[in-house]
């Protein structure tokens, strides 16, 4: 049997269980293990073009196969050889940057031509996401944009997640879900802290509090992304503002019924379709901010954030220093 896994943050672990699945069937499976970042790929092909009379299978496994230049054209190759007495794994690993978008992502031809040799795995944190959503929304039978915003509290690690909801069914008892009256209880994840001081840091003067916050978590890079999603989706706000298919002073329900499905369409992030709620809190930027300053703000943080990763600036100093000019406009 053939393996194609790839992904990101959650590739070791479903590699880890792929392979005990693999070891379960086959108790005591000889394992050969070769790696592409150090051009071991002609070891993987020849240890797959020989089958021995005297082993009923071997476990074959190509890591790191990122690196290998010609992933498509090896993956043909594989495809000549009689895999009946293997059981053959390729791991290729996505590297995300500070945004959260893979700066590898995997080729489709190299899909392709893996999907013809057998099972292709994806390991992507956000098809985890989606997988945490509904697990969180089946379990607590709450809906779908409930399920949403309790995952955004919780954060994607999926054994946290579900210790959290066995938490919260206790706590409930069988009375009906309401996220204001479980958060007391919860283990907070960092980036739902960050988010809510970034979006008050925005509308008000917490400079101190977003400040300190930084220093005691470290999570700088965080805040550089977290505040580049909302000063986009201002500037997203102020354009349609400018553009006439939107006015900051509009009910919720005319808001939902009628410029929401209008809208929607510009309000696709990493994370899916945003709901109409969300965007509808948000409206406040369009009085706050104009194009100029929410453009000149994005292109300090792109500056600064280069700045920072060429060693021109330490990431706490230049970060700090964009805050405080910030809440001076």
């Amino acid at each position: 049997m053939f393996y194609f896994i790839y992904g990101d943050t959650p590739l070791p672990l479903k590699y880890e269980e792929l392979v005990e699945k693999i070891k379960k069937s086959n108790p005591h499976i000889p394992t050969k293990t070769y790696d592409a970042s150090q051009g071991e790929e002609e070891q993987f092909l020849e240890s797959i073009s020989i089958n021995s009379m005297f082993v009923p299978k071997e476990l074959i496994v190509l890591k790191r196969a990122d690196k290998s230049k010609k992933l498509d054209n090896l993956l043909k190759i594989v495809g000549d050889y009689d895999l009946g007495k293997k059981e053959v794994v390729v791991v290729y690993e996505e590297e995300l940057n500070d945004y959260g978008k893979a700066t590898n992502e995997v080729g489709k031809r190299v899909i392709t031509n893996a999907e013809k040799l057998g099972q292709t795995i994806v390991a992507r944190k956000a098809l985890e996401k989606k997988g945490i959503h509904f697990y969180i929304e089946k379990e607590l039978q709450i809906s779908e944009y409930e399920s949403e915003k309790l995952a955004e509290v919780l954060g994607d690690d999926f054994f946290k997640v579900k210790n959290e909801v066995e938490k919260i069914k206790s706590f409930l008892n069988g009375k009906n879900f309401i996220l204001e009256e479980v958060l007391p209880i919860l283990s907070v994840s960092d980036e739902y802290n960050l988010k809510k001081l970034v979006e008050d840091f925005i509308i008000t003067d917490n400079i101190i509090i977003l400040i300190e916050y930084l220093k005691k978590t470290k999570e700088y890079m965080l805040f550089l992304y977290l505040m580049t999603e909302e000063l986009n989706l201002a500037l997203k706000l102020v354009g349609l503002k400018k553009s006439g298919e939107l006015r900051a002073n509009i009910s919720y329900n005319e808001f939902k019924a009628s410029n929401y499905e209008k809208i929607k369409k510009y309000f696709k992030t990493s994370r899916g379709m945003m709901r109409e709620y969300p965007i509808f809190l948000k409206l406040k930027y369009m009085s706050l901010f104009n194009e100029e300053f929410l453009l000149s703000s994005i292109e300090s943080i792109l500056k600064m954030e280069h700045s920072v990763k060429n060693g021109g600036i330490e990431e706490s100093i230049g970060i700090e220093k964009f805050i405080i000019e910030f809440r001076r406009g």
